[in-house]
């Protein structure tokens, strides 16, 4: 895994020419004329809610001698136009507990591309850059998504830069959750949230709707694959080839959820994510990386693999 660090305003060009990254090289999509009009689209939507973003792609353009409209092509429409899905999260708490894990489930020939990023007020991971995967802010608020297969894609945030958006954005769940509702939306994924407070959620959305449930009493356990389970986004579900074994990954987690008495532990979170974590190593498909956050403690976790095989450490 690469570790950016763009704190201090250090741009993420320098960062790209440090490590002597090539961009167009990396890009693991044919750049097509339905790409580089779907952004175009997209762009004054980011100029109305998130402009910072804009010009921080403008920026890296211009450092890196790419073509504007190629840096919008690769990263905004990311996600929303045919992305592969795959991922798991899960979040739990407690009176006393509160957790966020998700397993990044990726192809093993793309593991070097993977990076860490630090921000100014954040962290979080991707394998990309400039969106985020998952990630935790300074004032508590940790955010995880999967993708899942898009209905009908229209111009608007796509899911790893809107995690980002929320991230620099909200305080806490209920921040999150209210900025979700009030922002144009192109891909389809869930989200699951966790703050200190306590309150943890699942948003499924896509660019027709979205549904979400939160708890802040009692012992919860929410989870997420690469489908729509609440009943509100059957409308918007697309039946794809299960190759990633989201349906597994998320009974294996549910049900040995369902198997704890008590109040939740970092442990817990541990075996939940290796259970997901289950790959044969032949497929090509692997869980590249995993986090954990501990939302109480603040203190946050990475494995720089398949949890099974590389050990979290603190970071």
């Amino acid at each position: 895994m690469r570790y950016f660090n763009l704190r201090d305003g250090i741009p993420l060009s320098e960062e790209v020419k440090r490590m002597g990254i090539d961009i167009l090289g990396e890009v693991p999509y044919p750049l097509t004329r339905e790409r580089f009009d779907f952004a175009e689209r997209c762009i004054p939507i980011y100029e109305m809610y998130y402009p910072e973003i804009v010009e921080e792609m403008l920026v890296f353009a211009r450092d890196m001698k790419i073509k504007e409209d190629t840096v919008f092509a690769i990263f905004l429409s990311m996600y929303a136009l045919v992305p592969s899905v795959k991922c798991s999260s899960v979040a739990l708490r407690d009176e006393d507990n509160v957790f966020l894990g998700r397993n990044s489930d990726f192809f093993t020939s793309m593991r070097e591309y993977n990076g860490h990023f630090e921000f100014d007020g954040l962290h979080g991971n991707s394998t990309s850059l400039f969106e985020l995967e998952d990630g935790r802010n300074d004032k508590g608020l940790a955010i995880a998504f999967t993708s899942v297969f898009p209905h009908d894609p229209r111009p608007g945030f796509t899911s790893g830069l809107l995690l980002r958006f929320l991230l620099e954005k909200a305080e806490d769940v209920d921040g999150a959750l209210s900025l979700l509702a009030s922002v144009p939306i192109a891909s389809s994924q869930t989200y699951v949230l966790a703050d200190k407070k306590g309150t943890i959620a699942l948003v499924e959305s896509s660019s027709e709707h979205i549904e979400s449930v939160r708890y802040d009493e009692g012992i919860h356990f929410l989870t997420a694959t690469n489908r729509f389970k609440l009943k509100g986004m059957e409308p918007y579900s697309i039946a794809v080839d299960d190759d990633w074994n989201a349906a597994r990954r998320e009974r294996d987690m549910e049900n040995l959820l369902s198997s704890v008495n008590g109040k939740w532990t970092i442990d817990d979170l541990t075996r939940t994510l290796r259970i997901a974590a289950r790959y044969d190593g032949f497929s090509g498909h692997d869980t590249v990386w995993s986090i954990m956050e501990d939302m109480r403690n603040g203190r946050s976790y990475l494995a720089d693999g398949n949890p099974n095989i590389s050990p979290y450490f603190l970071l």
